[in-house]
């Protein structure tokens, strides 16, 4: 009997969550997107506060002007198209983008933790009478490494443009994209658990 009770209440309160997401317009399918969506603004949070604060006041701004441009319809007639959600994502991950590269050109986010880890245990190697290894060939591996990282998925982005364009499904590539941001997300929190921000305690 308790058994059957408790498969009822749990019966419901999925059904209750599966109508809450179709009011919100939200598929089934659209979960593990939120969820990488969700840890990766919880991540930013803790690595990175301004760029989550930069993030959040261009999303304020550019999302005004599009609720502003959807009520005065004379502003897409006058710019000849319509304006929808992904003009708006774009401009607001390139205003964020940019920002961020001015306040501080010189930093990396993504796999700077391990990148200092690296340069510690090379440098600890060389003190220890191992062979020396330059901290600049390690930040030029890692520099590499975000390129490649960058050009895939630029090449990922333009390949989903072009198969929606066509009237195929993108979703797929757009998910491979996500699972590679994820994936380079885990590797920075997983480093800063074991070793901590930029590596860990070699203090001369």
């Amino acid at each position: 009997m308790a058994t059957y009770l408790e498969q009822t209440r749990t019966e419901r309160n999925r059904n209750s969550l599966l109508r809450w997401l179709k009011q919100q317009k939200i598929q089934v399918g659209d979960i593990p997107f939120l969820g990488i969506c969700l840890a990766s603004l919880i991540y930013f949070s803790l690595h990175d506060p301004l760029l989550i604060t930069t993030l959040g006041c261009s999303s304020i701004v550019f999302l005004s002007l599009w609720h502003t441009a959807k009520a005065i319809p004379i502003v897409e007639r006058y710019i000849g198209c319509k304006i929808r959600f992904w003009h708006i994502t774009t401009a607001i991950i390139t205003s964020t983008a940019l920002c961020s590269v001015l306040d501080s050109p010189a930093n990396a986010i993504f796999l700077s933790g391990l990148e200092e880890f690296m340069k510690e245990l090379a440098e600890g190697a060389s003190s220890a009478g191992g062979e020396a290894i330059d901290p600049e060939v390690i930040e030029l591996i890692f520099n590499l490494i975000r390129g490649a990282f960058l050009l895939l998925v630029a090449s990922a982005s333009l390949f989903a443009y072009n198969q929606a364009q066509q009237g195929n499904d993108w979703r797929p590539i757009v998910t491979q994209v996500a699972l590679a941001f994820a994936i380079v997300i885990a590797i920075d929190v997983i480093t800063f658990l074991f070793i901590g921000n930029g590596g860990g305690g070699g203090g001369a």
